[in-house]
């Protein structure tokens, strides 16, 4: 999920852009990985740093809950 600028829903927020991602186990561990930058951020780069992050840490739940 991407927040950018006026997207945000917290006024201290309007100014910044969030790349957001989930990962884990629901009702095991779960969470959410993500890059706060200026709205002129690097999005294709954020984003997939983001789904990389987020799929070891899919990774690491798996192998630590499985």
């Amino acid at each position: 999920t991407v927040y950018i600028g006026e997207e945000n829903e917290a006024p201290d927020m309007r100014e910044v852009a969030l790349v957001l991602a989930p990962y884990g186990r629901p009702e095991i561990a779960v969470g959410v990985v993500g890059v706060l930058g200026p709205t002129r951020l690097a999005y294709p780069e954020a984003i997939g740093t983001v789904r990389f992050v987020s799929g070891l840490m899919n990774e690491l739940v798996d192998h630590l809950y499985h």
